[in-house]
């Protein structure tokens, strides 16, 4: 499996288990390029982080940072300064805080002389659907305009990419930065169960769809034979 291949999936590592997190990525790591953390992170800190890049492998850590502008800046050059490759951001935070944390963030990388992670906009969580959104987040219009509506604040912002379900990824990119980096989570092989996610595809539907990179969770990491489920998405991400 080549480097360029592997990096189009990405592992969604839900448990607080150390041991658990770090042997996984020990058993998978010449098959997934990127390994997302989230919890995991808030029980261990910077160490398990730093534990995962030893390992050679990139690191999603999937925060969906919302604050003022000055908190943000300070996250931006944290994360930069601890290595990760690629950071949420809630764009309902807003055009100034989104800027903070870019800014933050490209300053620390040119300090350091290395790169800067990069910072995706979080258009909606995919267990968001029509009803929720209106009746429950008192957001009106459609579940598309919403998420075109973020996405295209998060570009006016400055950030590197979005996350999206895989059907909207289609449906947008031509109106984003040629360049922009799209991560689609809620896909899954066909007959999988839909989990908690509401607006889902394929893995060759997003691929097809312009998707940059793969968030795949339970598919693989509750396998019988997690090597062999890994190699079953990336035959179709790759084919």
């Amino acid at each position: 499996m080549s480097i360029e291949e592997r990096e189009r999936l990405c592992l969604a590592l839900d448990t607080l288990d150390r041991d658990e997190i770090l042997g996984t990525v020990d058993e998978l790591k010449d098959l997934v390029g990127y390994f997302k953390i989230h919890a995991g992170f808030t029980l261990h800190g910077p160490g398990l982080v730093r534990d995962i890049l030893a390992r050679d492998v990139k690191v999603f850590l999937d925060l969906k940072l919302y604050d003022i502008p000055n908190t943000l800046a300070h996250y931006g050059e944290a994360v930069t300064r601890l290595g990760v490759h690629l950071v949420t951001i809630d764009p309902s935070g807003g055009l100034a805080m989104m800027r903070s944390v870019a800014e933050a963030a490209a300053r620390t990388a040119a300090e350091l002389g290395t790169g800067r992670p990069k910072l995706l906009g979080v258009t909606l969580l995919t267990s968001v659907d029509q009803h929720v959104l209106n009746n429950e987040m008192n957001i009106a219009g459609t579940v598309e305009d919403e998420v075109r509506r973020r996405a295209l604040l998060a570009a006016e912002a400055g950030l590197d990419g979005i996350v999206c379900a895989p059907a909207e990824t289609r449906a947008i990119r031509h109106e984003l930065p040629a360049d922009f980096f799209y991560v689609t989570p809620g896909t899954r092989s066909a007959g999988h169960s839909n989990h908690d996610h509401k607006r889902i595809g394929t893995h060759a539907e997003a691929v097809a769809g312009g998707a940059s990179l793969l968030v795949v969770g339970r598919e693989i990491r509750q396998a019988a034979d997690r090597r062999k489920a890994a190699l079953k998405v990336l035959d179709q991400i790759i084919r």
